[in-house]
Parts: C-alpha cells; structure tokens; sequence
C-alpha cells in the first residue's frame, strides 16, 4: 500500500536528484505526491492544509517560486509542511528560480529529519509531471501487489500522535487505499463518521445505506455497496458501510477494510461511542451538516437556532480553559442554546438570538471588559446573524486567514465584526495587486507623505478614535486641542475635510493601507 521514501530515488525521473538534508526521513513509507506553489505560510494553514487531514505519508513537489528569494519564508514553509504531517519536499529550479539552497533551509530539514530532495540545477526544462506519474506508478503496483494493507494501516495508525489516532483519520486513510467512500452507524443507522472519496463526491450516502439490505456485495444504481457489522465486547455496536462507483468492491478489500476497522475500535476507540459537545462544534466549523444534525438530536441542542458566534483568542494557552469555563457560566443566563468549546487555540461560542434580545455586541463589551480587569490578553471575533453553518465556516476560514491583517490594522482594538475583516480583505487585495495599485490608492495622502506625525495623527483619529478629538488625544498623549489643531492642518494641506463623508472614506482606505503597509514592514 506504500513504499519507502528512498525506493523512489531510483525510479528514472529522480535518479539525477540530490538528497542534501534530511537523510534519515527516507526510511518512511509514502502513499501519496502533491504540488505546492502556494507559499503564503499564514494562507497554508487553512487554505491547502488541514492537519486533521494528514497522517504522515505524502511527499510534496514544488519550486517555492513565490519565495524563491526569502530564505526566512522559505524555513517556515518547510517547518509548516513537516507541523501538518508532510514528510519531505522534492525542490525543482534551483538556480533557475531559486538561487541556491540556503544553509539555514538544509540545517532545518536535517534537525526535522525533513529529506529535501534536489531536482538536477539550474534546468528550467524539468516537468513536475514526470516524477507525479512515476511516483503514483509504483505506489499503485505496489497496492496490486499487496492485498493484505491491514497490518501496515494499523502500524502507521499506532505511529500517530494522540491527538490524530481517532476514527475521522482512520477512515480518511482507509478511503484513500481503498478509493471508496465510508460510513460508520451507530445499530440504528445513525451516521457516526463519514469519508468520502472523492472528498467532492455528492452521492446521497443516507439513500445509499437505506439501499443496503445485507452483508453480500451489491449493485445499486451503478456503486457498488456493502455493510459489515463491527463488534465491541462481543455484541455488535456499529455497521461499516463502503461506498465504490465505476469498479466493484472486493471480497478481500471489504475484509481488509473492516478489520482495520475492528481492530482500531478495539485499541482505540472504546469511547467512541460517547458524544460531546466539542465533536458538534467540530462538526459545525468542518460543515458536516449530517454529523452535526445527529450530534444536535443527541446532545438535544438546537443547531439551527444558532445565529451568532464568536471566536475568542486567549494570548495565553493556560488560561484559554478557566476563560471557557467562566463564558459558559456567564453565558447560560442569557442564551437558550449555547456552545462554548475550543477549537485548536480558538474559544468558539455559538448563540442563539438570546432569552432577552440582548444587544449581541453589548454582551461582548462586557465580556471583553472582564477580561481586561482580570488581565486577560485577548481579541474577540463576532459574526452576528449567520444564516447556515456554511456561513459560520467561512467566517471561520476568513477570521482565521485574515486575524494578523485586522490586528495590524486596528492595534488598538480587541473586539472585531465581520466588516472589519471585510475592509481588511479589500485593502490587503490592492496591496497584493501591487505598486501601481497601492500608489493609486495612496493619492489622497501624497501631500502629506512629509508630514509623518500629521499621517500617525490620521490613523489614529480615523482607525482607532472614530473621529472623536479626546480618545485620539488619550491615544497620543497629547490634549485634544492639539488632536483638532492637526486636524486643522490636514484638511488644509489637502484641500479638503477628513472628517465630512464622502470624504472621510476616501481618507479612511487610504490610510489604513498606509498602515498596513507601515506596520508590515515593521513585522
């Protein structure tokens, strides 16, 4: 079902390539190759990577084009690729795009035991395709030749760390070697854990199981079906169901597949049955609309009354538990459903519109408040009246890529809407078009690019004061005259008032892509 790391240096489209660092990784089983050409490490970890979905196997092809001449970037890629569970990189272009491997990316791979593997130097005419092709070829022989992946997938399985030895990574590992779709029931055909293969594949996978009637093979509609009967002390608790379309299923697949199964659940999972509340805010951020509906009825929660949430951010991880504990007691005075649990280092808090109609952001004033006299560093995030749970996930996908952007561009805040991460996605797409994009947008302010203090005046009156002299002058340590003196001369310098709308938002943008780039470059 895989082969080692070092088997594929003598396949012909690598035996010219060099392993410079990371030698000792070579000894690791790959069952998979990917292109990576996205090096924005902030965007990688929840854009192309889910370290749910990795568990040690896949190789990474790329030319890190996009950082090819940022040493600093290129090391936290490679420390970011080895976090989410790669286990080497194949590094094309070098003295084509990439210079030279830099000494502090070969010291790093060496102390990750991360094998980097040198494509011949300095030849543009080198194709990714011929090593995905050779690659996929022997790992498909290789499967061929080896019916029996079950010992092998439970080695690895028992390899990984704790906090990724659970059913969800057990299925998506079985999906992979057996290119079928699989569902775990409760006895009563409750749907317990899904994986899909493709993971886009639409089939309705609760028709699917009404359909099955036995253990046999059989064909519906084209998929090829079975469901196996899985045990625990001695009497059956759950049913392993397998889903394949275009080929059938295997007598030998399905045992294969089901011992696995059988065996993880015996070692692993005598808890499995047991449901939480954090399973069902995973279910929620992950958009697992069938795990979650279930999940809701058990816990008797009503998901879709929920229309508010926050992601709170805890600076410090000890006290991200005692924070939780309080919101939910605080909390649950005030809200008919209410979910308070971590997610990763995010204190997630879904609510309900509340028992008293409660203003939502007054709420979270108060909250922050509390914080603030206990000393709590934090940031809270809201986003209020969310439709569906593909709402909350793509706040939650959005909040998580652009957090570092809206803090750079309101420092002085700890409380954020959607609608500040929405301006802060529009001033971040001008900046990421480029200098003729940022110097148009800067135009306002060319009259005071020599007037430094007039310009830190700005943001702040602006950015962090809301147009209020006496907050900006607290913010400034200066009296609030000297705040509306500025002011004054700003709008005389430019011709114009800062402070009156239409006006006032052409200033707005402008000086907080001003910002964004001052405090950038501080970074």
């Amino acid at each position: 079902m895989s082969v080692k790391f070092k088997a594929l240096l003598s396949l012909p489209s690598l035996r010219e390539a060099e392993v410079v660092a990371g030698e000792a990784g070579l000894e690791k089983q790959v069952t998979s190759i990917s292109v990576l050409e996205q090096s924005n490490v902030t965007k990688l970890n929840k854009g192309l990577f889910n370290q749910a979905d990795q568990y040690g196997s896949e190789v990474v092809i790329s030319g890190l084009m996009t950082i090819s001449h940022d040493v600093d970037a290129q090391v936290q890629t490679i420390k970011h690729l080895h976090h989410e569970g790669e286990i080497g990189l194949i590094l094309y272009y070098v003295g084509v795009f990439i210079p030279e491997v830099d000494q502090r990316l070969i010291e790093i791979c060496n102390e990750l035991n991360f094998p980097l593997i040198v494509m011949p130097k300095g030849e543009p005419s080198l194709r990714y395709s011929e090593v995905i092709y050779e690659v996929i070829e022997v790992i498909v022989r290789q499967e061929m030749e080896d019916a029996s992946f079950s010992k092998q997938m439970l080695e690895q399985i028992s390899k990984l760390p704790t906090s990724q030895r659970n059913a969800d990574t057990m299925l998506k590992m079985l999906t992979d070697r057996t290119r079928s779709s699989i569902v775990l029931t409760d006895i009563r055909d409750q749907i317990l854990n899904t994986e899909t293969w493709p993971r886009i594949n639409t089939l309705d996978l609760v028709y699917m199981i009404s359909q099955t009637t036995n253990s046999d093979i059989q064909e519906v509609e084209e998929v090829s079906i079975v469901k196996r009967p899985i045990y625990h002390n001695g009497m059956e608790a759950m049913q392993l169901y397998m889903f394949k379309e275009n080929q059938p299923l295997t007598e030998n697949m399905v045992k294969q597949t089901a011992e696995v199964v059988q065996i993880f659940m015996n070692l692993w999972g005598q808890n499995h049955e047991i449901v939480n509340t954090q399973e069902l805010v995973k279910a929620i951020l992950h958009d697992e609309s069938v795990k979650m509906r279930r999940l809701g009825a058990i816990l008797h929660i009503d998901v879709g009354s929920i229309s508010n949430v926050w992601f709170i951010h805890v600076a410090k991880p000890a006290l991200r538990n005692e924070v939780m504990e309080w919101l939910k007691e605080e909390l649950s005075l005030r809200f008919n459903v209410l979910l308070v649990e971590l997610f990763g280092p995010t204190i997630a808090v879904f609510m309900d519109a509340g028992k008293m109609h409660e203003n939502i952001e007054t709420i979270a004033f108060e909250v922050s408040h509390h914080l603030q006299k206990e000393k709590v560093k934090h940031t809270i995030v809201q986003y209020l009246g969310m439709n569906t749970t593909t709402d909350v996930q793509a706040a939650y996908i959005k909040m998580e890529e652009h957090l570092a952007q809206v803090e750079l561009l309101y420092p002085q805040q700890v409380i954020f809407t959607q609608l500040h991460f929405q301006f802060a996605t529009e001033c971040e797409k001008i900046i990421v078009e480029g200098e003729r994009s940022i110097r148009q947008a800067l135009v306002p302010l060319q009259p005071l690019m020599q007037h430094e203090e007039l310009l830190d005046t700005l943001a702040i009156f602006l950015l962090d004061a809301e147009n209020h002299y006496a907050k900006a002058g607290e913010l400034l340590f200066v009296h609030m005259n000297t705040i509306k003196y500025r002011i004054k001369r700003i709008n005389e310098i430019v011709h114009y008032s800062v402070t009156k709308l239409p006006e006032s938002l052409t200033y707005y943008r402008a000086i907080a892509i001003w910002r964004l780039l001052k405090n950038t470059e501080k970074g």
